[in-house]
């Protein structure tokens, strides 16, 4: 076999494990998402929209957070997870939703918890959320 062969099928053999490395990190990759809303849930058991008496239902709409998806941390203005216990639940793939659950012990005995779902199995680039905890946020997440 030729010197300039053996170069050609090394090259070749390393883009192709590049290919197949970029593919997987892609795969795995941090979700991107953009929160559309935020709901509470009321006494009576419906889900009203927040009304904003700190401005906050105002200022969420839009915002945006990263999901890593491989550990589950999520960083952003009103979403973060930092400092609690995290569990991914369900890497999703095309067939099932990505999930994770986040619990936080806190002063006193008091605990917090948020529960995270996107919905991979969505065709198209937006993927819809849901996330869980004191109130419901719901948007959607690019990958």
């Amino acid at each position: 076999m030729s010197i300039i062969h053996e170069n050609t099928m090394r090259y070749a053999l390393h883009f192709a494990l590049l290919l197949t490395l970029s593919a997987t990190a892609h795969a795995q990759g941090d979700l991107n998402c953009t929160i559309s809303g935020a709901s509470e849930i009321t006494a009576d058991g419906s889900l009203n929209p927040l009304q904003g008496k700190k401005d906050y239902y105002e200022t969420v709409a839009g915002a945006e957070f990263i999901v890593q998806r491989d550990s589950g941390t999520m960083m952003g203005r009103f979403v973060n997870n930092s400092g609690h216990k995290v569990t991914v639940v369900d890497k999703g793939s095309v067939s099932n939703s990505y999930k994770v659950l986040s619990v936080s012990p806190r002063a006193g005995s008091r605990v917090q918890s948020q529960y995270f779902e996107v919905r991979l199995q969505e065709k198209g680039d937006k993927k819809p959320f849901v996330l869980v905890a004191a109130e419901v946020l719901h948007g959607f997440c690019t990958m």
